[in-house]
């Protein structure tokens, strides 16, 4: 079909004339509510939740049961054991990650296959997330903190003008030593063209569902990574050389290899 040719600006522009401007509007309110006061003096105010660390530890570690008067039915000893998970990401260690590794990765964990089938489900089908990845501690690429667009479908990397040295970096979030950083952007016009307000919805399940999937492809390469939400939307956005009014950061990822024992 002719229009999946098209640049993805222009599929923007596309789903940009079935938008309702009211629906759009409450969107980027609520997304407005529901970000992050990173970077502000009031960070510490509004952010620090009054919890102990056995409060937080007990919401961690606990299951919840809804009632305490009904039966339970045991799984039995001879299942295999769930998927397991490194622990979260901490700090880096000083080993870096090579490019290369990133690019297989990205490849095994987003990349389309020969019928544009991609290894993670959208609602409706409209793979409405992109992703973004900022290079760090990365070795196997001349130019130091590159910005890459990932295209699924190509599978390729799209180079962006992004405005990041060793400061800004290190900036973005407070995790010292992360290789690389992997962005999960909304695009918004996408995302509600079809389905209106749910498509934001389909959009977060989205985001989720991509990020475990870098998640368990990092982890064979013994890569942690850390799922992250307190960070400065439109700074990121703008040092990517992105429009935050297009294209809403969602969340972020680190990886890097673990700190050295």
């Amino acid at each position: 079909m002719r229009h999946a040719k098209i640049s993805s600006v222009n599929q923007i522009a596309h789903a940009s004339q079935f938008v309702d401007p009211e629906v759009e509007s409450e969107i980027r309110t609520f997304h407005q509510h529901c970000i992050s006061v990173a970077g502000s003096p009031l960070e510490s105010a509004l952010s620090q939740p009054y919890l102990s660390v056995e409060d937080l530890k007990r919401a961690e570690a606990f299951e919840t049961r809804f009632s305490h008067i009904t039966r339970t039915i045991s799984l039995g000893k001879n299942i295999p054991e769930s998927i397991w998970r490194l622990p979260s990401l901490e700090k880096g260690g000083t080993r870096s990650v090579d490019f290369q590794t990133i690019c297989q990765i990205f490849s095994q964990a987003l990349g389309a296959d020969q019928a544009r089938r991609r290894p993670y489900p959208s609602g409706g089908a409209l793979y409405s997330v992109e992703t973004v990845v900022i290079l760090g501690n990365v070795s196997g690429r001349d130019a130091d903190f590159d910005v890459l667009h990932y295209l699924p479908v190509s599978n390729a990397f799209e180079v962006l003008q992004g405005e990041y040295d060793s400061a800004s970096y290190n900036d973005i979030y407070k995790i010292d030593r992360a290789a690389f950083y992997v962005v999960y952007l909304i695009s918004l016009k996408k995302a509600i063209f079809k389905y209106r307000s749910r498509g934001y919805r389909l959009a977060l399940m989205e985001v989720g569902s991509m990020y475990q999937q870098m998640l368990q492809i990092a982890q064979q390469q013994e890569i942690r990574s850390r799922v992250l939400s307190g960070f400065s939307e439109y700074a990121l956005a703008k040092r990517c050389g992105l429009d935050s009014r297009i294209l809403l950061p969602g969340i972020i990822q680190a990886f890097a290899y673990p700190e050295d024992d």
